[in-house]
């Protein structure tokens, strides 16, 4: 064999397996993010995961749904929300929070009823509020809850990207 056919096939043998590499990379990819998911950098379903990229942890009581509204291309139910305490963050009074989910429909939240949610201000916080950045289940806020929150909110903030 000639040194010119050598490095042909040893750079066609190269490709290949740069090719193969590169279908497997992409499987696996494929497999981690499914059809009609949003990529996020953390787990929204753990206090811990989701804490570092919230502005605001607070406990609220809903005072009223106000309708469903497209933001930023995301169907949000929209919430009047009376802070009751903080655990970051300096949001005081009442605050309009907006709640959907990833995947499915999100369960209306009950007026009259205390949640923990955990926020990050819309692009116009006066105008769209705050997003619920936890995906985990909204159930009235209980002791266990606020003990795994507490803990959550003296990580550090993660830097915006």
């Amino acid at each position: 064999m000639s040194s010119k056919s050598l490095a042909l096939a040893v750079g066609a043998v190269t490709a290949g397996a740069l090719a193969v590499g590169g279908w497997l990379g992409y499987q696996h990819r494929e497999r981690q993010v499914a059809s009609g998911e949003v990529l996020r950098g953390y787990d929204a379903h753990a206090p811990a995961s989701t804490a570092p990229h919230t502005e605001n942890i607070f406990t609220g009581r809903v005072t009223a749904f106000e309708g469903q509204r497209d933001i930023e291309g995301w169907t949000q139910d929209v919430y009047r929300v009376e802070v009751a305490s903080v655990l970051r963050g300096n949001l005081r009074g009442t605050v309009r929070v907006t709640y959907g989910l990833d995947e499915g429909t999100a369960e209306r939240l009950a007026d009259g009823t205390t949640y923990l949610f955990a926020t990050h201000a819309w692009a116009d916080p006066a105008k769209d509020g705050h997003a619920q950045l936890y995906q985990g289940p909204m159930k009235p806020v209980d002791t266990a809850q606020l003990t795994a929150w507490k803990e959550a909110a003296t990580l550090p903030v993660a830097p915006d990207r």
